[in-house]
């Protein structure tokens, strides 16, 4: 491991939710190690920092970082990339002024559409450039693409300018090859995480059985879900799922730890689908330490929906709060679970496949519970936040 470094972290996305997760995780991992990480962002956002949730995101914002994020959600999509290209030209003088003021040892960039501020300052300054992606122009996203030629050219820069690409799944692995020159740039594939201070630290089971009193879930089976109530995550199919397990299996709560514009939809759909009466419980968003302990107040956790480039981060919180895990078979769930070993997999878009392995890991306690500490134990080895940092900082 080398002696200290001074790294500079530059991000461009929001820093909540899952973006900030990853983002606390990588920043934290090094910081582990004694090196010295400074954050730039467009809104100076510190993921790594949490506060109570005073505002919608979790954490007190300034004047700007509310116009920022407003914008960002109005404004049509070709003005929209017009800010993202704009932002560059600030993102420059901070990244040259933060290099200036102090030696660093290397940038870590967040890859996001249309920056090349990271990828311009290291090229001026001779600084390497590790660069993470998490999405690539031209394939399909939750917000579409308008100046995609101008993106893809963009990236195509910045990807070569780096000396280090890590991707956190093998299908954007393969994209990015396709990109870059392999004698200069390596890529490596490395999946999300936790924190090791999640498998160290143990629940207090009075704060576990509080939180059953509090909503009634005493006696209860709890198939949990944690994330944004967004379209994406396919909930027509997990609710589909849950009405056929509550008519094999009695008690069963279908809980959401989390918050979004789909709330009403699904509390809709559970009448239309005659859910037993009280059976869908929302928790709301909570601090993210506060994550494990609704997880263990769960049977089961359950991922409806996943796509070929995203490594999901609840994923790996799940397991590593010992929960027996249900995903689609595909290779982002694959590179952690094996079908019954770490969790079942069901048949993707297929609601009584999923159906089914709800019923048996609620019905059968013992293979659950198995389930479960194999699928920790596979978090602990492989999938810490720390170990993911110290294979970057290795292969630096």
């Amino acid at each position: 491991m080398p002696e200290k470094l001074n790294i500079l972290y530059h991000f461009r996305v929001r820093g909540t939710g899952a973006e900030g997760v990853h983002i606390a995780g990588i920043v934290n991992g090094f910081r582990s190690f004694g090196h010295n990480v400074q954050l730039i962002s467009p809104t100076n956002a510190d993921p790594t920092v949490e506060l109570p949730p005073e505002t919608d995101s979790g954490r007190p914002v300034s004047v700007k970082t509310v116009i920022l994020h407003k914008l960002a959600d109005i404004l049509p999509q070709p003005f929209f990339e017009i800010m993202e290209v704009c932002y560059n030209f600030f993102a420059v003088i901070r990244l040259w002024k933060a290099v200036e003021s102090r030696k660093t040892d290397f940038i870590y960039e967040r890859y996001a559409f249309f920056n090349f501020a990271g990828a311009f300052i290291s090229n001026r300054k001779k600084i390497p450039l590790i660069l993470e992606v998490n999405e690539l122009s031209g394939h399909k996203r939750i917000r579409g693409q308008f100046f995609v030629r101008l993106c893809s050219a963009i990236e195509k820069y910045v990807l070569r300018q780096a000396v280090l690409v890590v991707t956190v799944s093998d299908f954007l692995n393969r994209e990015v090859s396709k990109k870059i020159n392999p004698k200069r740039t390596k890529v490596v594939t490395i999946p999300n995480g936790v924190p090791l201070a999640w498998l160290q630290q143990e629940v207090a089971l009075e704060e576990v059985e509080s939180l059953r009193a509090k909503h009634n879930l005493q006696g209860k089976k709890v198939i949990c879900f944690v994330g944004g109530l967004v379209h994406w995550h396919n909930f027509d199919l997990l609710l589909q799922a849950v009405k056929k397990t509550q008519d094999s299996v009695a008690n069963v709560i279908m809980m959401f730890v989390g918050d979004g514009p789909l709330k009403n939809y699904i509390q809709e759909k559970g009448k239309e689908l005659a859910f037993q009466p009280d059976s869908i419980l929302f928790v709301g968003k909570i601090p993210h330490s506060k994550i494990p302990a609704y997880l263990k107040i769960a049977d089961v956790a359950v991922i409806p929906e996943t796509n070929d480039f995203r490594s999901p981060i609840k994923m790996f919180e799940y397991m590593a709060m010992g929960l027996p895990v249900i995903a689609p078979r595909k290779p982002a769930i694959e590179v952690a679970i094996t079908h019954k070993k770490e969790g079942l997999l069901f048949e993707p878009g297929n609601y009584n496949s999923l159906a089914q392995f709800l019923q048996i890991s609620l019905s059968e306690g013992e293979f659950a519970v198995k389930l479960g500490d194999k699928a920790r134990q596979r978090v602990l080895n492989n999938f810490t936040w720390e170990q993911h940092a110290e294979q970057i900082l290795c292969l630096i």
